[in-house]
């Protein structure tokens, strides 16, 4: 898996996995210190891409070094800046777009208009529960059975063990006892903000709006904690999984053009907001 490490006070995710690198938080590095070493690495190492998400402030550093904002979240620092999720692409064939079909569902709420009612029902955010670290073999094996491959190793239960020690939440819906649906909230605390990730139902258990509850259950949960935005970055092809966002009343903030490595191949993702708190114009 790829590499995950501090680079001038920046946490930084790269690797030949997702073939790029990943700027996750710029922890008040300097903007031009850093745009030089990310893209000496990129040579050293030959990726495509290097994605970033930034504060607003920091942008037109960024933008006179020919990054593009492929995404932009209001409120999304501390509900008063906005976050910039930009790239910069070191290879024509990554910046090309397959997708276009695939995204047009995007608008299609598909996977709520298939689901059964009558089996759906059964269901309500009461039976969302949070996981636990005895929960971890579970987790992972669902997540082996859903993807082929993933940006972060979320199939091996260490690895989720450490993500919940260090403070990401799980939740799940249990079937006759045993996990059949799954996500995480991602907080950062110190920016009030928190990624909605690693969605999963197992196949025999879709259609049933199992990741709406779960993720109305953790809209709620993160409004209590005072977080102030919430937002996800979703395969653009998956249909229902945009249709679950948009009908949360997430709104759309753009497309990351083959940016993840997911499901054994690169794929284009989408970006979603939602204001859960006050914020500041």
């Amino acid at each position: 898996m790829d590499t995950i490490e501090t680079i001038h006070k920046a946490l930084v995710q790269h690797g030949p996995h997702n073939d790029r690198i990943y700027l996750m938080r710029l922890n008040g590095a300097d903007p031009h210190r850093l745009i030089t070493t990310l893209e000496d690495l990129v040579r050293q190492k030959g990726y495509g891409k290097i994605f970033a998400k930034v504060p607003e402030p920091a942008w037109p550093a960024f933008q006179s070094a020919d990054y593009v904002a492929e995404a932009v979240v209001p409120w999304f620092f501390n509900g008063r800046t906005g976050g910039y999720f930009i790239s910069k692409y070191f290879s024509a064939g990554r910046q090309k777009d397959h997708t276009l079909e695939k995204r047009l569902g995007i608008a299609r709420p598909e996977g709520e208009q298939h689901a059964d009612p009558l089996r759906r029902g059964r269901w309500t955010t009461r039976h969302v529960v949070a996981c636990q670290a005895s929960d971890a073999e579970q987790m992972s094996d669902i997540y082996h059975k859903v993807f082929r491959t993933y940006p972060f190793p979320i199939q091996k239960p260490g690895y989720l063990e450490r993500m919940m020690k260090e403070g990401v939440r799980y939740y799940c819906i249990r079937i006759d006892g045993r996990i059949a649906a799954i996500a995480a909230a991602e907080i950062d605390f110190r920016n009030e903000n928190v990624e909605m990730t690693d969605f999963a139902t197992l196949p025999e258990w879709r259609g049933l709006g199992l990741a709406g509850l779960l993720l109305r259950h953790m809209d709620r949960k993160m409004r209590d904690r005072g977080i102030k935005t919430a937002y996800t970055i979703a395969r653009a092809a998956s249909h229902g999984m945009n249709a679950v966002f948009r009908n949360k009343r997430y709104l759309y903030a753009g497309l990351l053009k083959n940016n993840t490595q997911i499901s054994g191949q690169i794929e284009s993702m989408t970006v979603w907001y939602k204001p859960l708190r006050g914020h500041t114009e």
